[in-house]
C-alpha cells in the first residue's frame, strides 16, 4: 500500500484550462485524462490523498462526491471550490488539513499555502497555486520546505510520498524545482 497526495483537479471545470494552460481541448477530454493518469498511477489498494479543489461545485458537492468516489479517494483535505460539499454528509472524510509522516518526514497538508501555521516546522504540501506562480509556489520550494502538487505541476499524476521524500532527499539546499519534469532534469536518476 503506498499513499499518493495531489490537488487541484477541478473537474468539470471549463474555463481551468485556459486559466492554467492545461493541454485539453474541451472538459471531457480532460476529466477522462485525468481520471486515466490516476488508474495508471494509484492501485485499488493505496491511499490517495486530495489537497482540494476535486470539482468546480459550488452548489451542493454532488460533483465532488463522485469525481472523488471515481478517483476511490480516502481522505479530502477541502479546497476553496469544494464549499458546497458539507464534511457531515460527505462519504469519505473531510477536514481542513492534516500531518503525514513518511520515514524522517513530517507533512503538514493543506489547500492553501497560506493556511500554514506560522509555527509549523516540518515540510508542508498544498496545491491553491496552479502553474500561475511557479517563481513563488514552484513543485518544491526547498529553503522554504513547501511542495506544491496543483495537477498541473505533476503532469496530472498523483504523487507517492515515497517518491516525494527520495526527491526532497536528493535536493540540494536552495533547490526550486518548477515541476516534475524540471525535478527530473536536475536531478535525473536520483528521483524515481
Amino acid at each position: 500500500m503506498a499513499r499518493y497526495v495531489i490537488s487541484d483537479h477541478h473537474f468539470g471545470h471549463s474555463r481551468i484550462i485556459e486559466y492554467t494552460d492545461r493541454p485539453f481541448t474541451s472538459v471531457g477530454e480532460m476529466n477522462n485524462a485525468l481520471l486515466d493518469r490516476y488508474y495508471e498511477t494509484v492501485d485499488s489498494d493505496d491511499v490517495l490523498i486530495h489537497l482540494g479543489d476535486v470539482a468546480m461545485d459550488m452548489q451542493n458537492g454532488q460533483e465532488t462526491i463522485e469525481y472523488f468516489e471515481r478517483l476511490n479517494g480516502d481522505l479530502l483535505v477541502a479546497g476553496n471550490h469544494d464549499v458546497g460539499l458539507s464534511p457531515d454528509e460527505a462519504p469519505f472524510p473531510v477536514v481542513d488539513s492534516c500531518i503525514l509522516e513518511h520515514g524522517e518526514y513530517e507533512f503538514y497538508c493543506t489547500h492553501r499555502p497560506e493556511d500554514i501555521p506560522e509555527s509549523w516546522e516540518g515540510w508542508a504540501i498544498h496545491g491553491h497555486m496552479h502553474n500561475n506562480d511557479t517563481e513563488g509556489y514552484p513543485f518544491v520550494a526547498y529553503d522554504e520546505r513547501r511542495v506544491n502538487v496543483s495537477c498541473e505541476l505533476v503532469n496530472y499524476f498523483p504523487v507517492q510520498l515515497e517518491t516525494l521524500t527520495t526527491l526532497l532527499d536528493a535536493c540540494p539546499a536552495g533547490s526550486r524545482l518548477r515541476d516534475v519534469d524540471t525535478a527530473k532534469e536536475e536531478l535525473g536518476d536520483r528521483v524515481h
